[in-house]
Protein backbone atom coordinates (compact mmCIF):
# COMPACT_ATOMS: atom_id res chain seq x y z
CA UNK A 1 0.00 0.00 0.00
CA UNK A 2 1.48 3.46 -0.50
CA UNK A 3 -0.31 6.59 0.83
CA UNK A 4 1.12 9.92 0.65
CA UNK A 5 -0.12 13.00 2.28
CA UNK A 6 -1.01 15.64 -0.41
CA UNK A 7 1.86 18.39 -0.84
CA UNK A 8 -0.16 21.34 -1.64
CA UNK A 9 0.13 23.31 1.79
CA UNK A 10 4.05 22.57 1.23
CA UNK A 11 4.01 23.74 -2.15
CA UNK A 12 2.19 27.39 -0.72
CA UNK A 13 -0.79 26.02 -3.62
CA UNK A 14 -4.05 26.67 -1.06
CA UNK A 15 -6.03 28.56 -3.11
CA UNK A 16 -8.29 26.73 -5.38
CA UNK A 17 -8.47 28.45 -8.99
CA UNK A 18 -11.67 30.52 -10.03
CA UNK A 19 -12.39 27.82 -12.69
CA UNK A 20 -13.53 25.32 -9.51
CA UNK A 21 -14.55 28.13 -7.36
CA UNK A 22 -17.16 29.10 -10.28
CA UNK A 23 -18.04 25.46 -10.38
CA UNK A 24 -18.77 25.35 -6.51
CA UNK A 25 -20.80 28.41 -6.68
CA UNK A 26 -22.73 27.75 -9.87
CA UNK A 27 -23.51 24.23 -7.97
CA UNK A 28 -24.44 26.50 -5.09
CA UNK A 29 -22.50 24.47 -2.33
CA UNK A 30 -21.14 25.89 0.75
CA UNK A 31 -18.83 25.33 2.81
CA UNK A 32 -18.33 21.29 4.39
CA UNK A 33 -17.61 20.46 8.18
CA UNK A 34 -15.03 17.78 7.30
CA UNK A 35 -13.15 20.43 4.61
CA UNK A 36 -14.45 20.83 0.43
CA UNK A 37 -17.96 22.40 -0.07
CA UNK A 38 -21.10 20.46 -0.46
CA UNK A 39 -24.98 21.03 -0.84
CA UNK A 40 -27.51 18.40 -0.31
CA UNK A 41 -29.63 17.95 -3.69
CA UNK A 42 -32.19 15.79 -2.17
CA UNK A 43 -34.00 14.38 0.67
CA UNK A 44 -36.80 12.08 0.43
CA UNK A 45 -39.84 12.90 2.09
CA UNK A 46 -40.31 9.24 3.56
CA UNK A 47 -38.65 8.19 6.97
CA UNK A 48 -37.46 5.12 8.16
CA UNK A 49 -37.14 4.63 11.88
CA UNK A 50 -35.83 8.16 12.50
CA UNK A 51 -33.84 9.20 9.21
CA UNK A 52 -35.34 9.78 5.66
CA UNK A 53 -35.31 7.18 3.17
CA UNK A 54 -32.27 8.60 0.74
CA UNK A 55 -30.36 12.08 0.59
CA UNK A 56 -28.03 13.01 -1.75
CA UNK A 57 -24.98 15.34 -1.97
CA UNK A 58 -22.69 17.26 -4.61
CA UNK A 59 -19.39 17.07 -2.43
CA UNK A 60 -16.16 19.34 -3.96
CA UNK A 61 -13.06 19.01 -2.29
CA UNK A 62 -9.61 21.41 -3.55
CA UNK A 63 -6.21 22.45 -2.83
CA UNK A 64 -7.51 24.75 0.11
CA UNK A 65 -8.72 21.35 2.05
CA UNK A 66 -7.33 18.48 0.05
CA UNK A 67 -7.90 15.90 2.55
CA UNK A 68 -11.11 14.37 3.55
CA UNK A 69 -10.51 13.02 7.35
CA UNK A 70 -11.27 9.53 8.38
CA UNK A 71 -15.31 9.09 9.05
CA UNK A 72 -17.93 6.81 8.81
CA UNK A 73 -21.75 6.88 8.43
CA UNK A 74 -22.67 4.39 11.06
CA UNK A 75 -26.23 3.81 9.78
CA UNK A 76 -26.09 4.66 6.47
CA UNK A 77 -24.75 2.94 3.55
CA UNK A 78 -22.87 5.89 0.53
CA UNK A 79 -22.63 5.37 -3.14
CA UNK A 80 -20.45 7.68 -4.60
CA UNK A 81 -20.44 8.58 -8.01
CA UNK A 82 -17.21 10.95 -9.59
CA UNK A 83 -18.55 14.00 -11.34
CA UNK A 84 -14.73 15.35 -11.69
CA UNK A 85 -11.26 15.42 -10.92
CA UNK A 86 -9.31 12.20 -9.37
CA UNK A 87 -8.42 11.37 -5.91
CA UNK A 88 -7.50 8.29 -3.71
CA UNK A 89 -9.73 6.74 -0.85
CA UNK A 90 -8.97 4.51 1.79
CA UNK A 91 -11.20 2.58 3.32
CA UNK A 92 -10.75 1.02 6.61
CA UNK A 93 -13.29 -1.60 7.57
CA UNK A 94 -15.18 -2.98 10.54
CA UNK A 95 -12.65 -6.10 10.55
CA UNK A 96 -9.16 -3.61 10.43
CA UNK A 97 -8.78 -4.27 6.25
CA UNK A 98 -7.80 -1.63 4.55
CA UNK A 99 -8.85 -1.25 1.16
CA UNK A 100 -7.23 1.80 -0.89
CA UNK A 101 -8.14 3.42 -4.73
CA UNK A 102 -7.68 5.89 -6.98
CA UNK A 103 -10.95 7.72 -8.36
CA UNK A 104 -10.38 9.12 -11.81
CA UNK A 105 -11.33 8.76 -15.22
CA UNK A 106 -8.51 6.64 -16.81
CA UNK A 107 -10.65 2.75 -16.45
CA UNK A 108 -7.61 1.21 -18.00
CA UNK A 109 -5.62 2.42 -14.99
CA UNK A 110 -8.19 0.96 -12.51
CA UNK A 111 -9.39 4.07 -11.74
CA UNK A 112 -12.91 3.88 -9.95
CA UNK A 113 -15.54 6.43 -11.18
CA UNK A 114 -18.67 4.72 -8.41
CA UNK A 115 -18.11 3.01 -5.53
CA UNK A 116 -20.07 2.26 -2.30
CA UNK A 117 -18.74 2.18 1.12
CA UNK A 118 -20.83 0.11 4.07
CA UNK A 119 -21.65 1.75 7.30
CA UNK A 120 -19.08 1.16 9.85
CA UNK A 121 -16.69 1.88 7.22
CA UNK A 122 -14.21 4.11 8.21
CA UNK A 123 -13.60 6.60 4.58
CA UNK A 124 -10.77 9.19 4.50
CA UNK A 125 -9.95 10.63 1.14
CA UNK A 126 -7.26 13.29 -0.55
CA UNK A 127 -7.31 14.88 -4.00
CA UNK A 128 -4.91 14.04 -6.70
CA UNK A 129 -3.42 15.86 -9.87
CA UNK A 130 -4.48 14.13 -13.17
CA UNK A 131 -1.63 11.53 -13.60
CA UNK A 132 1.29 13.25 -15.30
CA UNK A 133 0.64 16.59 -14.05
CA UNK A 134 1.96 18.44 -11.42
CA UNK A 135 -0.05 19.65 -8.58
CA UNK A 136 -1.99 23.03 -8.87
CA UNK A 137 -4.55 25.14 -7.95
CA UNK A 138 -7.05 23.35 -10.42
CA UNK A 139 -6.91 20.06 -8.40
CA UNK A 140 -10.07 18.88 -7.38
CA UNK A 141 -12.37 15.54 -7.00
CA UNK A 142 -16.26 16.30 -7.04
CA UNK A 143 -18.28 13.55 -6.44
CA UNK A 144 -21.88 13.17 -6.13
CA UNK A 145 -23.06 10.95 -2.68
CA UNK A 146 -26.15 9.05 -2.55
CA UNK A 147 -26.56 8.19 1.16
CA UNK A 148 -29.12 5.25 2.45
CA UNK A 149 -31.18 5.42 5.12
CA UNK A 150 -30.57 9.20 4.29
CA UNK A 151 -27.48 11.21 6.13
CA UNK A 152 -27.79 12.85 9.52
CA UNK A 153 -24.91 15.03 10.88
CA UNK A 154 -25.41 12.81 14.16
CA UNK A 155 -24.48 9.66 12.69
CA UNK A 156 -20.92 10.96 11.18
CA UNK A 157 -18.75 9.55 13.76
CA UNK A 158 -14.77 10.81 12.83
CA UNK A 159 -11.99 8.41 13.98
CA UNK A 160 -9.22 9.43 16.28
CA UNK A 161 -5.53 8.29 16.36
CA UNK A 162 -5.64 5.52 19.21
CA UNK A 163 -8.81 4.37 17.61
CA UNK A 164 -6.88 4.22 14.41
CA UNK A 165 -3.82 2.28 15.96
CA UNK A 166 -6.62 0.13 17.48
CA UNK A 167 -7.54 -0.91 14.41
CA UNK A 168 -4.92 -1.34 11.89
CA UNK A 169 -2.00 -1.52 14.11
CA UNK A 170 0.93 1.51 14.33
CA UNK A 171 2.83 0.73 11.26
CA UNK A 172 -0.24 1.47 9.19
CA UNK A 173 -1.83 4.06 11.71
CA UNK A 174 1.45 6.24 11.67
CA UNK A 175 0.97 6.50 7.55
CA UNK A 176 -2.62 7.27 7.60
CA UNK A 177 -2.31 9.61 10.17
CA UNK A 178 -2.44 12.58 8.16
CA UNK A 179 -6.39 11.77 7.37
CA UNK A 180 -7.64 12.31 11.05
Amino acid sequence: MTFSEPKYVDNDITKPDESIIKLANDLNLEKHPNGGFFKETYRSEKVIEDHKLTTAINFIMTCESSIGKFHTNQKSTTIHILQGGRGKYILIKENGEIEEFIVGFDLEKGEKTQWIVEPGTYKGCYIMPIEGEEISSKDYLWVSEIVVPGFEFSDMKFLDNEALISKIGIENGEKLAFLL
